[in-house]
């Protein structure tokens, strides 16, 4: 569901008369724009996707089938002419079974139906040249062993710079004075305070808004409609969602987020920073899965308003893909022209 958008929190009054941020205010500032702009990527890849997924189902799946109907009638037509329906010489007929072995060896790995795979693996044997095992001793052998030696001796050398480089931030560690226990627990201290202002700020909310204490209906309903949007913001955790409904109540202004001491905006600033590394990690996830589903590079660079494009480029190369199939095959029926074909693709092998 798309984040609702929210108006800028501002840190200081409007006249122009404010003094100067302090480095608190003005990281509250940067967080709360980080965020926003996190949570606008990440709706902007959930609309892309969605809209991606539903034409893959209902233009690019089917006309893939189409296409893998096509290949595997071809080669079809390949068997049957290499069983005797096309008259060939020695050599063009090794050149056409190794074809024939090739292409139904990458049909099978994408083939999902258990009677075609039948079909494939059946002709793949038929047509795959006897595997030949290397025997050892070889001079491949003596690569091998000679890659691996080194890639021992790469992977012995990396363990031991990051030993070294471990044991040069134990020794700082123990040099300031910190321990790992004392880490922990100013971090556990550090959570506590954060969590504390989260649950000062909701309690202020409930106090205002809780439906119950309303004796008027229409107020009621209102007050009904915003705790939800108060407990949905408490559960999930976003302390911004929560002032800007102490701003939308006028339960606060600018004026108050003004005043407040740097130690509770440091509080503050610990739970948005938390928030902005979940929403980044959140929109890191979406884009490894999708790209994970349709076999991308995961490393690649995507941006959600490409991927209309990339489908409608993926379904025209589909498209023309099917079609020279067509054609091809329909031309490999002129006894004349296969011949040629296959001598052809005894060449470029």
């Amino acid at each position: 569901m798309p984040t609702p958008p929210t108006r800028r929190l501002h840190l200081s009054p409007s006249d122009g008369n404010s003094a100067p941020q302090s480095a608190e205010q003005q990281r509250f500032h940067r967080l709360h724009d980080d965020i926003a702009a996190q949570r606008a990527l990440l709706d902007a890849w959930s609309a892309a996707i969605d809209a991606y997924e539903q034409r893959y189902l209902q233009d690019y799946l089917p006309l893939h089938a189409q296409y893998r109907d096509q290949h595997v009638a071809l080669l079809d037509f390949l068997d049957h002419a290499a069983s005797g329906g096309m008259r060939l010489g020695r050599t063009d007929a090794q050149a056409l079974h190794a074809l024939i072995a090739s292409i139904a060896e990458s049909l099978l790995l994408g083939e999902d139906d258990e009677a075609r795979r039948r079909h494939l693996a059946g002709m793949y044997e038929r047509y795959a040249p006897a595997n030949e095992a290397a025997a050892p001793g070889t001079e491949a052998d003596d690569e091998t062993e000679a890659l691996l030696r080194r890639v021992e001796a790469e992977m012995d050398a990396a363990r031991a710079k990051a030993e070294a480089a471990r044991e040069k931030r134990r020794a700082e560690r123990q040099r300031k004075g910190t321990t790992r226990a004392q880490q922990a627990h100013q971090q556990k201290e550090e959570v506590v305070q954060a969590t504390q202002s989260v649950r000062a700020v909701y309690r202020q909310l409930v106090s205002a808004l809780h439906p119950d204490r309303e004796p008027d209906e229409q107020e009621r309903l209102r007050k009904t409609a915003l705790m939800q949007r108060v407990n949905e913001a408490y559960a999930a955790h976003r302390l911004l969602d929560l002032l800007q409904l102490q701003l939308e109540i006028e339960q606060i202004d600018a004026r108050h987020l003004q005043g407040l001491a740097d130690a509770q905006l440091a509080h503050y600033n610990r739970v948005l920073a938390g928030q902005l590394a979940e929403l980044q990690q959140e929109v890191r996830a979406v884009e490894a899965g999708f790209k994970a589903r349709h076999g991308l590079n995961p490393h690649g660079k995507l941006r959600p308003e490409l991927l209309a494009d990339r489908l409608r480029h993926e379904i025209a190369k589909l498209h023309n893909a099917l079609r020279d199939l067509q054609r091809e095959q329909r031309m490999l029926e002129d006894p004349d022209v296969f011949k040629r074909w296959v001598k052809a693709q005894r060449q470029m092998g």
